[in-house]
């Protein structure tokens, strides 16, 4: 496939670039609802549904290209994507969302806050070049391990917050149930499966050509192109969350995405990279510093008592961060 790939024109990989995002979304969706679906005819709590499945569903395309692409041996496509993934969760999909109404900031907002920002300082700190013989930046693989080790944690805790009452939830899980057989409830998903694995190889694939062929690095466009693709089921999410008066589950999800992005994603990423991830520049010149900036907003709308939503017109600044942070990325 590599082979036949590198012959292909530039504006076929561009075709072949925007179909693999479209296909791994909508196969994304499809699976999502199957599992749900059989979750409930198995008799699967809707909250424990919520808590999990819709959570990690929502989170597939991010973790199909970043396995796909760390076992591939480029894993910097897998740490742009998460890093990006993250980015455009905070800014442009929050920002989408409160143009629809304001989302409401509350104290679990703030511990889901705490922990992203100690998660990624960490990661960050771990990167500096300093700290290593060679003078180049790495996360060395350990890291991988113990974000592995805490994914678990994650999902408990997750599951241990929902254990109120939330309707909201009902609700959007409830919605995803059809009356079908279960045999092709199941079928459906396998084949689900199956395109959001071939679309991610050959998204993988084709973002390493292109990158070759125009001399911007691959972390540049898994952090840019392929993140924002990566992340079409959050919009959708978002954006019907927020028309529905349920602000709160859109924060929710954006914010959990965020860790399990980091801790579930990332780290399988880096766990299957022997020596680590190699870090190039462009990280410590734009991405870094753009997630730090976007925590440290995210930061001021959780903890200040003075403000307890997102509003339009902090949606429009969110918005106007992340097209800043595209121009960014293609003209240093």
């Amino acid at each position: 496939m590599t082979a036949l790939l590198d012959q292909a024109d530039s504006y076929i990989l561009m075709v072949l670039l925007i179909l693999c995002i479209w296909v791994l979304s909508k196969a994304t969706d499809i699976l999502v609802d199957e599992a749900i679906s059989l979750s409930l005819d198995w008799g699967i709590s809707e909250l424990v549904i919520g808590a999990t499945i819709v959570s990690l569903g929502t989170s597939l395309p991010e973790l199909a290209v970043s396995v796909l692409s760390a076992y591939q041996g480029n894993s910097i496509v897998a740490l742009g994507n998460v890093i990006g993934s993250t980015i455009v969760n905070t800014s442009f999909i929050l920002g989408i969302g409160a143009l629809y109404g304001s989302i409401p900031v509350n104290r679990k907002t703030a511990n889901k806050h705490a922990v992203l920002s100690g998660i990624s300082f960490f990661l960050i700190l771990s990167a500096l070049p300093f700290f290593y013989s060679d003078g180049q930046g790495k996360i060395p693989q350990w890291i991988g391990v113990l974000f592995l080790f805490l994914s678990p944690l994650y999902f408990v805790w997750m599951l241990r917050e929902g254990k109120q009452h939330h309707p909201e939830i009902d609700a959007v899980t409830s919605d995803k149930e059809e009356r079908e057989p279960t045999l092709m409830k199941v079928l459906k998903l396998l084949v689900s499966a199956g395109f959001v694995i071939m679309s991610a190889s050959v998204l993988v694939t084709t973002v390493e050509i292109g990158a070759g062929r125009i001399g911007i690095p691959d972390s540049i466009i898994a952090s840019t192109i392929v993140a924002f693709g990566t992340g079409l089921p959050e919009i959708s999410t978002t954006i019907v969350s927020v028309k529905k008066g349920y602000g709160a589950l859109a924060m929710g999800n954006i914010m959990g995405s965020n860790l399990l992005n980091t801790l579930l994603i990332l780290g399988t990423a880096i766990s299957l990279t022997p020596g680590g991830i190699i870090v190039s520049p462009d990280f410590y010149q734009i991405h870094f510093p753009a997630l730090g900036v976007l925590l440290a907003v995210l930061g001021y709308f959780s903890y200040n008592n003075k403000r307890d939503v997102v509003s339009r017109k902090e949606g429009r600044l969110l918005v106007l961060f992340y097209l800043l942070y595209l121009i960014w990325n293609y003209l240093l």
